[in-house]
């Protein structure tokens, strides 16, 4: 039964929450001691500002996003060879690391009507005649594919959930022998789940134990295509002849039920070249074929079903009345190659002066399901300006502080594999050198610009983007009514910086342009579609200036920047979500309590950073920079969370108190998730005093 949330009634003053999520003003550059490198700094930052051109991005885009280059293949390694001649001739210090990962692809596609009526769908996205990037792209696919060729009746299951599934149950739906229909709605915005968690759910298996034998899954056109907006090209939403390249249903572990990050075929390893993997056929995977289909395909079968009348919120924004189906028959056909493939991780370092072994990385990746000129070409583009940028800065006598790196991953879209591969190779070393991570994958979708980041950043990073002008001239951290979508927020995933934020536990960001993106992992992630999302590349120009400076005043802070009042106003604020562990009766108050110390604690400890800071107070700044990093530490467990020991982050993974959200409605597992971030609050608290 899908556990229902409400919200606790919790007495939390609620002015003490507003008073705690401002943080302490700085007058000068927070984590830094007042002083001239301050005044230096501002005038290094001035060139930095100079420097990123919608040219530069423009030429950067033509080498890396000309041509489809997915993880593994040549064109992916041209890109590789490229971001390190660049970084080279920027004078970093270059080393590329390699590791052999599984890989995964279509090589035969196919979907037929075979009654009532023949017909052969057109797989491509667009419409015929097809354009060079959406031939060259090919059909989108789902990379968890089994090979297969079937056909059976067609039946429609909304997005196939639980509550789905029991009300086919309830109306005797015969599913054995079926292709199914799934709808994939976009997430809520902020990354925020959906529904509540059901561990013990799988939905490739529940498919299967049903007897269904393929799979058509479709991008909801409500969310993701025309009920939200204009559909590119003329603006950012999904058209209806759009799709995506996605992983698809699996029988395997997913991250919330213990899988580790990275190759499944060598789980929890650095996956060296000569290191023997896991036959592909001995892991749990999909043994039916399954298909992505653009919003016109699906409609087509839609519009031609019968039988029972769906749920009202079934229906996915189409204009006639939907059915279960059962009536059509379609044949479909997979093939998929499976194979080791090669991916190459490049690194380029800017040594530092007095703390060399402490890294600032700006990390993106650089693999793409097709062309992907924002998804990751943004985030290169931005690394690549900067390394010039810091390049024209060494050479009026620059020197950072600490080592700054750039880090461009690949095997991103086979799961995050090229970061994940590394950290299993040098996570001691970047457990206790890596000093913030800064991630630039997919910045440039239009408004609202938005900060994302490990909670204790949201000041730094606000300070900084407050001093950088948008497209529209105006700060990055301007807002208008349009964006709903606040400012600052809690760093979740989907890309590079999870697997440092929630493994590592190093500080991490993600900020830049989201606006909606319906072009993603489509054929229309391309050269032409830039003018769509970045006309004119403004956008690129301003994420490379806000990603330098970050960087830069990152790699010579006193300090780490944080505000660490910005963690207990965080917990206040997601209080709401242990509401299932509420209705559950498990016992809240003592955390609510501590998180009221904590707070008081944690804003004390802000004010005196900052006064020392204004001073120029170096000794009382390392003092309290030692209490906050046992801040942090206090909500890191080297032994790993209860749901997966490979996320260390008792915090955040995800969201906001993990180990109770992933628990499931499992009374004696949430009490002891939330005692367990009781005394972690409590900890963190006794480190400030």
């Amino acid at each position: 039964m899908t556990r229902v949330f409400r919200i606790v009634a919790l007495v939390v003053p609620l002015a003490l929450v507003a008073q705690l999520a401002t943080p302490a003003a700085s007058p000068g550059i927070i984590g830094w001691a007042q002083g001239p490198a301050v005044s230096q700094e501002v005038r290094y930052e001035r060139t930095m500002m100079r420097v990123p051109s919608a040219a530069n991005a423009h030429a950067i885009e033509l080498h890396i996003s000309s041509v489809p280059h997915r993880a593994g293949t040549p064109a992916d390694y041209a890109t590789a060879q490229f971001v390190r001649q660049r970084l080279a001739q920027d004078g970093f210090t270059t080393r590329t690391v390699r590791y052999s990962v599984w890989f995964t692809g279509p090589t035969e596609q196919s979907l037929a009507l075979v009654s009532p009526r023949a017909h052969a769908f057109d797989l491509i996205e667009g419409t015929a005649p097809h354009t060079k990037w959406e031939r060259m792209a090919g059909p989108p696919f789902m990379e968890n594919s089994g090979d297969g060729d079937v056909t059976g009746p067609v039946y429609y299951l909304n997005t196939a959930s639980k509550d789905d599934l029991d009300w086919l149950d309830a109306m005797h739906v015969n599913l054995r022998g079926a292709v199914v229909i799934i709808r994939l709605a976009a997430p809520p915005a902020g990354g925020a789940l959906a529904r509540a968690f059901d561990p013990s759910f799988n939905q490739y298996k529940e498919l299967a134990a049903r007897g269904v034998k393929a799979i058509l899954e479709f991008m909801e056109p409500g969310t993701t295509g025309y009920g939200g907006g204009a559909t590119w090209p003329n603006g950012n939403y999904k058209n209806t002849n759009m799709a995506e390249r996605i992983s698809g249903p699996s029988p395997a572990k997913g991250t919330f039920s213990g899988a580790p990050p990275g190759d499944p075929t060598l789980p929890g390893q650095a996956p060296l070249p000569g290191i023997p993997h896991i036959p592909y056929a001995q892991l749990p995977h999909s043994t039916m074929p399954e298909m992505s289909i653009t919003q016109s395909v699906a409609r087509a079968l839609l519009a031609g079903m019968s039988g029972a009348v769906v749920p009202q919120d079934w229906h996915a924004m189409y204009e006639f009345v939907q059915h279960v189906g059962g009536n059509q028959r379609v044949r479909v056909h997979v093939k998929m190659t499976r194979h080791l493939t090669t991916i190459y991780d490049v690194f380029g370092d800017l040594k530092g002066s007095s703390m060399p072994d402490s890294v600032v990385m700006i990390g993106s990746h650089r693999d793409a399901m097709a062309f992907g000129a924002i998804d990751p070409g943004s985030g290169t583009t931005v690394m690549m300006q900067d390394a010039d940028a810091l390049h024209k800065l060494v050479q009026q006598g620059y020197h950072p502080k600490r080592t700054i790196e750039i880090a461009s991953w690949d095997g991103h879209e086979l799961g995050l594999w090229g970061s994940a591969s590394y950290i299993y190779q040098f996570g001691t070393m970047l457990r206790k050198n890596l000093f913030q991570y800064i991630n630039t994958d997919q910045l440039t979708t239009g408004k609202p610009f938005v900060i994302s980041s490990t909670v204790g950043l949201f000041a730094f990073l606000q300070q900084i983007a407050g001093g950088i002008p948008g497209p529209d001239g105006r700060p990055l951290t301007a807002r208008s009514v349009t964006e709903r979508r606040p400012l600052l927020n809690p760093m979740t995933g989907g890309s590079d910086h999870q697997n440092f934020g929630y493994i590592l536990g190093t500080p991490s960001s993600s900020n830049g342009f989201y606006g909606s993106f319906g072009a993603h992992h489509t054929a229309e992630d391309n050269l032409d579609g830039l003018r769509t999302y970045d006309p004119g590349l403004k956008q690129a120009v301003a994420c490379a200036q806000l990603t330098g400076i970050q960087a830069m005043r990152a790699a010579g802070a006193t300090v780490d920047p944080l505000r660490v009042s910005e963690m207990p106003a965080q917990f206040m604020k997601d209080i709401a979500l242990l509401s299932g562990a509420a209705a559950n009766k498990v016992n809240v108050r003592p955390l609510v309590q501590a998180l009221l110390d904590f707070s008081a604690a944690a804003k004390a400890t802000d004010d005196a950073m900052a006064r020392a800071e204004a001073a120029g107070d170096v000794a009382t700044m390392q003092q309290l920079g030692a209490k906050e990093q046992a801040v942090r530490d206090a909500f890191y467990v080297p032994t790993g969370l209860s749901f997966n020991k490979y996320y260390h982050t008792l915090d955040r993974v995800f969201s906001t108190y993990p180990e109770v959200t992933f628990a499931g409605d499992n009374p004696k597992a949430q009490q002891a998730a939330v005692d367990r971030f009781a005394t972690a609050v409590q900890n963190a608290t006794n480190a400030l005093k």
